[in-house]
C-alpha cells in the first residue's frame, strides 16, 4: 500500500512539473507606424510678373529675366523682376503640372478684342537643389542618380514658350528599381525660372513648344496697347 501511495505522489509530483512547464503568459502591444503626406510647394521669390514695354528697343528686343543669353534691352545684367524661385517638400515622389488659366493673355482694357498668344511669353527651368535633372538626350528614367524629369525644358536645357494649363512642368525621372526618387526637403527640390517676353527662341529651338521668333514689333497684327494678364497655375501633385 505504501509502494501505491508512493507511486501515485511520484506521478502527481511529475504531472504537476509538466504542468507548470506548459503555463504562458502572453501581453500584445500595438505598434503603428503613421506615414502623413507631406506636399507642400512655396514661392520663395518673384510670385508676381510683370513686363513693361516702354521703348522701341523693348519691343524689338524683349525684356529678360537672363541678359545674357536672350537679346534683352538691357544687356548689362540679369533683372531680378523677371526671376521666380520655388521650393517643394513632399514625402513621397511627385509630379508638377503648370499652365495658363486661359487660351491667351487677355486684355484688361478690352477682354473682347484684344489677345495675345502664350507663346510670347517663355522661361527656363533651373534646379537649384541637390536633385538634377535627367541628362536632355537621355530618355526618362536613364540615370538612376538623377532624381527629375522635365519634358517642355527638356530638361532645363531648353527655354519653353508658356502654354495652357495643364502641362507635366517637372516630373520623377525614376522609373526602374533601384533608382533615386524626387521625394525630399526645399534643400533637395529647389528650383529657378527665369521669364522672359518678346525675345524669341534663344537656343535651338528644340523645346516641344518654342517662344514666338517674332518680335512684338514685328508681328502682324501689331499688338493692341493694353494690360495683357494670365494667371499662370502650379499644381503639386503626388505619383
Amino acid at each position: 500500500m505504501k509502494k501505491k501511495v508512493m507511486l501515485i505522489t511520484g506521478l502527481l509530483a511529475i504531472a504537476l512539473v509538466g504542468f507548470s512547464q506548459a503555463v504562458k503568459d502572453r501581453q500584445v502591444i500595438p505598434v503603428a507606424v503613421n506615414l502623413n503626406q507631406v506636399l507642400r510647394m512655396t514661392i520663395t521669390n518673384g510670385g508676381n510678373i510683370e513686363f513693361v514695354f516702354n521703348s522701341i528697343d523693348d519691343y524689338r528686343l524683349g525684356l529678360s529675366g537672363d541678359a545674357a543669353t536672350s537679346g534683352s534691352a538691357n544687356p548689362a545684367s540679369s533683372d531680378p523682376f523677371y526671376v521666380t524661385n520655388f521650393t517643394v517638400a513632399s514625402s513621397t515622389r511627385w509630379d508638377l503640372n503648370y499652365g495658363a488659366e486661359e487660351a491667351t493673355f487677355i486684355g484688361t482694357d478690352d477682354p473682347t478684342n484684344n489677345q495675345l498668344d502664350l507663346a510670347n511669353v517663355g522661361f527656363s527651368l533651373t534646379s537649384t537643389g541637390t536633385h538634377n535633372f535627367e541628362a536632355a538626350a537621355n530618355p526618362q528614367g536613364t540615370d538612376l542618380t538623377a532624381e527629375l524629369w522635365s519634358a517642355p525644358t527638356i530638361n532645363g536645357t531648353e527655354i519653353t514658350g508658356l502654354e495652357n494649363y495643364p502641362v507635366l512642368l517637372i516630373d520623377d525621372n525614376t522609373l526602374a528599381a533601384g533608382g533615386e526618387a524626387n521625394a525630399g526637403d526645399d534643400n533637395d527640390n529647389a528650383f529657378e525660372i527665369v521669364w522672359r517676353c518678346g525675345t524669341g527662341p534663344v537656343e535651338a529651338g528644340a523645346a516641344p513648344v518654342p517662344m514666338i521668333a517674332t518680335s512684338l514689333l514685328d508681328q502682324d497684327p501689331s499688338p493692341a496697347p493694353d494690360r495683357y494678364v494670365a494667371n499662370v497655375i502650379f499644381e503639386l501633385g503626388i505619383k
